[in-house]
């Protein structure tokens, strides 16, 4: 009976670990969890980084295309000023322009119009709808890219449709009363014929030609004054885009 009781009260004294033992534990413990927190942290962020040169290429891309249509959309608003120019001379000599004389020189103002809504702006608006901008770290990269898509272009694209507009309102119309369309040819709308006739001409409605065809062209000069400054943001983006993710 005395040897049970004494081997039971020997085990219930059993040596108390000392508070070391549970602080290197706890240590441990922690260092554990503190390292699976900073690997996926890194995980995290390399697939954010991947994400954002994704995004980047992409960006890269569609300006690109931009950089195409400026190009293209800046030297026909050019030509448009000149053949104006040559436009207003034919109406303004002090002898009257023949008929033809006149449509000669209207077709190849007209002939400068163009697509005017060819911007690349997609993966921007993917970027900006899904939150997706966040993955860009250089803040002033972001800047660059919300100062040319949200307002240089927009503008531009809002006066481009105006003048697209104001061609089909005034122009076609103008041409639908006083033009004779058999007087063009189907396949590139030059003339078809050496003698061409001007229905209901007179010099009011000369004028009137002249000032429909003034206010288009100040619309050009217009569109220039925006697209001039997009397309120099533009190229600022690009080589800015082509550093920041080493992109040739």
């Amino acid at each position: 009976m005395n040897k049970k009781f004494m081997e039971v009260h020997h085990h219930s004294h059993t040596e108390r670990k000392k508070w070391t033992h549970y602080f290197w534990e706890f240590l441990m413990l922690f260092l554990a969890v503190f390292a699976g927190f900073l690997a996926e942290n890194q995980r995290e962020h390399i697939v954010e980084h991947q994400r954002e040169k994704k995004f980047a290429k992409r960006l890269l891309s569609d300006l690109r295309q931009d950089s195409i249509f400026f190009e293209s959309r800046i030297r026909i608003l050019e030509d448009r000023q000149k053949a104006y120019k040559h436009f207003l001379s034919i109406m303004t000599k002090p002898v009257r322009a023949t008929d033809s004389a006149v449509m000669r020189g209207f077709l190849s103002l007209i002939f400068t119009a163009g697509s005017s809504n060819d911007f690349t702006t997609a993966t921007y608006n993917q970027m900006k709808t899904s939150g997706s901008l966040r993955y860009i770290d250089n803040d002033s990269l972001t800047t660059s890219l919300q100062k040319y898509y949200d307002v240089l272009l927009a503008r531009a694209f809002h006066d481009s449709e105006g003048a697209d507009k104001f061609f089909t309102d005034y122009i076609i119309s103008y041409m639908t009363k006083h033009f004779r369309f058999q007087d063009f040819k189907a396949t590139d709308d030059s003339l078809s014929h050496i003698k061409n006739v001007i229905l209901n001409r007179s010099a009011e409605s000369d004028q009137e030609l002249i000032n429909i065809m003034g206010v288009w062209n100040a619309g050009s000069d217009t569109q220039l004054d925006l697209q001039r400054p997009a397309r120099k943001q533009m190229s600022e983006l690009i080589k800015m885009i082509k550093k920041e993710y080493h992109l040739d």
